[in-house]
């Protein structure tokens, strides 16, 4: 399983499990572990931990945990990325 897709309040949440290197192709430092990338309508959003053991389903209720404490940034208009 390298991706899992969801919807949300109406939107489509993804997450990519990307083991070496970022979503934009540059490569990870050695000893950064793996992490899932979550994307809004190819915004960036976050990026979780992976583990060894991940599911669909386990995958599925962090991504929705941490949904529901950033409700703020459903709305790509908010996303700024580079900070500011």
């Amino acid at each position: 399983m390298e991706q899992v897709t969801l919807e949300f309040e109406g939107k489509q949440i993804n997450a990519a499990l990307n083991e070496g290197q970022t979503l934009s192709g540059e490569l990870l430092s050695r000893g950064e572990p793996p992490m899932w990338y979550l994307t809004i309508g190819g915004t960036a959003l976050t990026k979780l931990p992976a583990t060894a053991d991940d599911t669909e389903e386990s995958v599925r209720g962090r991504v929705l945990a941490w949904l529901e404490e950033n409700r703020d940034l459903l709305d790509r208009d908010q996303i700024i990325l580079g900070g500011g």
